[in-house]
């Protein structure tokens, strides 16, 4: 009875965020339309649809109890559902609205922003967007080559409340530099305007040099500042309650959506008096953080080699009002892949390649049901890895998994380290419309065991084959 009321709040819940996303869009194309007639705009219906097929093999764990074990259940998932808004106003003002039908956030605006464009060496965005940082990122969801990015993008800052100016001040040169708070209230801010800051500069030889057929992308990113987070008790109604409040300040999830905790840092905040389920500490807890990234990518006709590498330290501390002790933790990560893309069918990919980034390809020749055609496929070949300063534990965590000076409630858990080989075929039935199919194979430095449930069993290997149908307009 419990799980089934659980599934009914939970489609109820997806429901309501589905019919105020389409309310709010079809409210605001109605007024974009009215405001066309009086003065010059453009007013365009964007979004995408991601459907995905999990199947996770090899690690034999059967018991799906919460978030964690669950993660390793084959399964059906909405990955993307977004409906939204772009446009322009009198030529230098674009804006974009696109809302988030999938997920449990109750904040439904994936990005909405307000772009100034008349000077294409000197632009300005406010709003919430995606952050400049690395070649990855900034290859928009509907076009990244793999049904999922590396390692690296899980340390990265992604979509942010705040203001960036960027540009490409010489052909082939793109900058992007931002200020940003982590989050949607003030806390996430600690009282200040922003605090991540967040910088990206690029370089195309191949542009610079003539070189149309080609690409040679060189770039940098940075990612620097701090955030804050609230602590708080477990949510997992199958295990007892607790009065340790915690807060995750770094989690590795396996590629293709696979265990969702490789790797997890949580570091302890206040000690309640009264055991409960998603209680909040008294106290937040504060981040920082710095993290480099850089790019590489070469590629010549129908062939892309594409590359990262990122190093991330962090220092996070919680005070504790129960002990009168403040809990800290500090660690380093790195982060790199190598990935080989062949488009078979012989599309270019200097014609994919804009503004620092890449973008979808265009198929030769268009596939459709009753007029034939190729479609574009593609091969695509990725070594993905992790590694952290802090080992992990082969064990579930008691409560004193980690000592930290604090309450000693701090944990580390999984492995510290682990690498990915992915395998994956594309095929773009035309530029809106493709299957994907992955295969992704994941080696653990340590036996890894599934968190927060009783099971005792360990693996050190997850095979995971994902397919994806998606739609992007």
């Amino acid at each position: 009875m419990e799980h089934s009321g659980i599934r009914s709040m939970c489609a109820r819940h997806l429901t309501d965020r589905i019919s105020k996303a389409l309310m709010a869009i079809l409210g605001t194309v109605g007024a974009a339309q009215s405001m066309a007639a009086d003065v010059p705009a453009a007013v365009n219906i964007t979004g995408m649809v991601h459907f995905d097929a999990h199947a996770v093999m090899s690690n034999g764990v059967n018991y799906f109890s919460d978030k964690d074990s669950a993660s390793l259940a084959d399964q059906f998932e909405f990955r993307r559902a977004r409906l939204g808004v772009n446009g322009t106003l009198y030529e230098d003002v674009q804006y974009e609205v696109m809302l988030n039908a999938t997920g449990t956030d109750t904040n439904v605006l994936d990005t909405g922003f307000i772009s100034l464009t008349a000077d294409p060496t000197l632009q300005w965005r406010f709003g919430r967007f995606r952050q400049p940082f690395s070649l990855e990122a900034m290859t928009r969801d509907a076009h990244i080559d793999f049904m999922e990015r590396s390692y690296g993008d899980q340390l990265g800052p992604n979509k942010l409340l705040g203001m960036m100016v960027f540009g490409e001040p010489t052909k082939g040169v793109t900058y992007g530099a931002s200020v940003a708070q982590s989050g949607f209230n003030e806390i996430a801010s600690g009282g200040k305007l922003g605090g991540l800051y967040t910088g990206r500069l690029t370089w195309n030889a191949a542009e610079w040099k003539g070189m149309s057929d080609q690409v040679l992308h060189l770039g940098i990113s940075t990612h620097d500042g701090t955030s804050y987070l609230t602590p708080a008790t477990s949510t997992n109604t199958g295990s007892t309650a607790s009065g340790t409040t915690r807060a995750t300040i770094l989690n590795f999830r396996t590629e293709d959506r696979g265990y969702a905790s490789a790797y997890r840092v949580q570091l302890a905040g206040d000690k309640l008096t009264s055991y409960s389920y998603g209680t909040s500490a008294d106290n937040a807890a504060s981040i920082s953080k710095q993290l480099q990234d850089l790019e590489f990518a070469y590629a010549i006709d129908a062939l892309k080699f594409q590359s990262e590498y990122s190093y991330m330290t962090m220092t996070a501390s919680a005070y504790d009002s129960y002990s009168a002790k403040t809990q800290s933790l500090s660690l380093n990560t790195q982060t790199v892949y190598y990935e080989f893309i062949y488009n078979v069918t012989g599309e270019k990919w200097a014609d994919a390649y804009k503004n620092g980034a890449f973008t979808g390809i265009k198929p030769k020749s268009n596939y459709q049901f009753s007029k034939g055609g190729t479609g574009a496929w593609q091969l695509g070949l990725r070594y993905s890895a992790y590694k952290v300063s802090l080992p992990g534990t082969t064990t579930a965590c008691a409560s004193s998994c980690y000592a930290d000076g604090g309450n000693a409630l701090s944990r580390v858990e999984n492995s510290e380290k682990a690498h990915t080989i992915t395998l994956g075929l594309n095929w773009w039935l035309n530029p809106n419309t493709a299957f994907k199919l992955n295969y992704a194979q994941t080696q653990f430095d340590r036996p890894v065991y599934v968190l927060s449930t009783s099971s005792s069993k360990t693996f050190t290997r997850e095979d995971v084959l994902s397919m994806r149908v998606q739609i992007n307009f």
